[in-house]
């Protein structure tokens, strides 16, 4: 074969012209595809099949190219066609220009792209990147390592959020897709996120086999992908190695503090980190029992190694649940806590999670909220993708009566773990100090919709239908309330407060002896606000000392709570108020 022949009939058929259009033409359909596409929810696969047809219909276009010739009498056979009846090589070259100049057009739309990369959203707060961490699946044969891969999961996410720029899909929102059989494209647009991330762990009893695979929601294709193969020391590092990679592959610019923070090495003790994921497997559970074994797991993990901040931070915060529950005096767990988080603030002055447990014990149970604002700020400075940062600043706001910026620190968590029913439940109870009755209900009912048996968003629900003057509603929600915390003395003053609102004194009252006469703790707070409906000042008053006095944790609504507007223009309210001393500093 003569090929410069050849290269000539390429030349005179056109075939390189066709070529070169339909290279042009199949990038232009591509990028119209992969930008219009998603606006109107066309599932990605059809983008794919776009790709597919066209890389499959490149060596047809330029069969019949080379077979066929465009005339004036319309298409033909290339060799009917006489040479004088060939189109011009003046038109030839019009038609090379055209092409010549589309191409140069599109090399400079992806320069500018390149070099002045535009918002990807049209609105101004979102991050320019956005990723969600799918819980890792366990593929050991034994199937036990639940708490491991749930583990793995955590701690990528941890290290992850840590970047600014990058907004990461929060903990218990990932969480709710777990054994769910969706594909991961659909779950990204769900969570309205730009890039998933997904795996498998098999852990056997020498070696660990961990898989990573981040995809492209767009358009499902895989932007990186590794397997590890790892012994349990170097599992250690596993998490700020995948970290890393992650951000290389969304091409972010660490700055010096991320990259520190997320090669730091949580422990050199591989048991005390696999002590540390089993409780903290067990804590995400929030049963006071769960709560109460992963404490004892943590207090391991430390003893192994007590130079684990994690491990000190996982005890204060079992302390902080307990006594939120009450399964503890508030004294016990604010001290115990107290101890721990100045333990792991003393190892790493820079971990965010110290500060905002450092911040709920300051707010909750030492009612300083100035130096609890200082830490909340200084843990979101440190982590702005901390969900449950932002969720309790938001509380310590709402309790200072500061309205707007306690709905926007929880729009903030919302953002991060949109399906989290505690942080839609938290909407309702801001929602309802600020007297919006109506939005109160409206947010529990959607806490509700995520989680049907969520015993503390029909606490909240109770109130606020009450407060709005649907009283039957309020009744049938805090009996729910009852029966969803087995029938403690705590939640049956909220029925005897909804029947009291609803001006049932009888029942009500029953309730109170009846819980009076038990020998289980209750909440002398809650006995104040059903005193104060009863019209009795003087006994609502002198319970809702007796609340300060044990430092009960209802207390820091009292500046805002309206269950007690019936007291509080009585001028030793403001008596009481002053009692409010905060207990230490940081």
């Amino acid at each position: 074969m003569n090929l410069k022949k050849f290269f000539a009939e390429l030349q005179r058929r056109n075939v390189y012209r066709v070529a070169a259009a339909y290279g042009v033409v199949s990038w232009l359909l591509v990028q119209i595809a992969t930008q219009v596409f998603p606006f109107f929810d066309i599932p990605s696969w059809t983008i794919r099949m776009i790709i597919v047809v066209l890389l499959l219909g490149f060596p047809v276009a330029l069969i019949i190219a080379w077979i066929y010739e465009l005339t004036p009498e319309g298409l033909q056979r290339t060799d009917d066609v006489a040479p004088a009846k060939a189109p011009a090589s003046s038109k030839g070259r019009k038609i090379d220009f055209v092409i010549i100049g589309v191409l140069l057009a599109v090399i400079a739309i992806l320069a500018w792209r390149h070099f002045h990369p535009g918002p990807t959203a049209p609105n101004p707060d979102r991050p320019r990147k956005s990723i969600a961490i799918l819980p890792f699946i366990d593929l050991s044969q034994t199937k036990d390592q639940d708490y491991f891969s749930d583990g793995i999961t955590e701690q990528i996410i941890n290290s992850l959020s840590h970047i600014r720029g990058l907004l990461v899909v929060a903990r218990t929102t990932a969480f709710s897709f777990k054994n769910k059989e969706m594909d991961v494209r659909e779950i990204g647009r769900q969570l309205q996120v730009d890039h998933m991330l997904e795996g498998s762990v098999n852990r056997g009893p020498d070696k660990v086999r961990v898989v990573a695979r981040l995809i492209d929601v767009v358009n499902g294709f895989n932007l990186w992908s590794e397997t590890y193969y790892s012994s349990e020391k170097d599992l250690l590092s596993l998490q700020s190695d995948v970290a890393a990679k992650v951000a290389s592959a969304l091409r972010l610019e660490l700055k010096l503090a991320e990259t520190t923070q997320m090669a730091k090495s949580l422990t050199q003790d591989p048991e005390a980190y696999d002590l540390y994921l089993r409780g903290r497997y067990l804590l995400n559970k929030r049963t006071n029992e769960s709560t109460q074994k992963g404490r004892l797991l943590f207090e391991q993990a430390v003893a192994k190694d007590p130079r684990f901040a994690l491990g000190h931070a996982g005890i204060a915060d079992s302390y902080i649940l307990l006594g939120k529950a009450g399964a503890i005096s508030p004294d016990e767990a604010s001290n115990a806590a107290w101890s721990e988080v100045s333990t792991t603030l003393g190892i790493d002055e820079n971990l965010a999670e110290g500060y905002i447990s450092r911040a709920t014990i300051l707010a909750d149970f030492d009612w300083n909220w100035p130096a609890a604002e200082a830490d909340f700020r200084k843990a979101l400075t440190l982590n702005p993708n901390s969900a449950i940062g932002h969720h309790w600043y938001a509380r310590n706001l709402a309790q200072l009566g500061r309205w707007d910026e306690a709905l926007r620190e929880n729009s903030a968590a919302e953002k991060l773990d949109p399906l989290s029913p505690v942080i839609l439940q938290s909407r309702a109870k801001i929602l309802f100090a600020a007297r919006r009755y109506q939005e109160a209900i409206a947010s529990c009912q959607n806490a509700l919709g995520l989680e049907g048996n969520f015993s503390q968003a029909f606490q909240i629900l109770a109130q606020a239908y009450a407060h709005n003057k649907h009283f039957s509603e309020s009744i049938e929600a805090a009996k729910k309330y009852v029966e969803l915390s087995n029938q403690s003395s705590y939640t049956k003053l909220e029925l005897a407060y909804a029947y009291a609102l609803a001006g049932n004194k009888t029942e009500s009252d029953r309730i109170v002896t009846e819980v009076i006469s038990k020998k289980e703790p209750f909440s002398p707070y809650d006995m104040a606000t059903i005193r104060g409906v009863w019209g009795d000042k003087d006994a609502a008053l002198e319970w809702l000392g007796k609340a300060i006095d044990q430092r009960s944790v209802d207390v820091i609504w009292i500046r805002v709570d309206p269950r007690l507007d019936s007291i509080r223009s009585d001028p030793r309210f403001a008596q009481v108020l002053g009692r409010l001393a905060p207990r230490r500093k940081p």
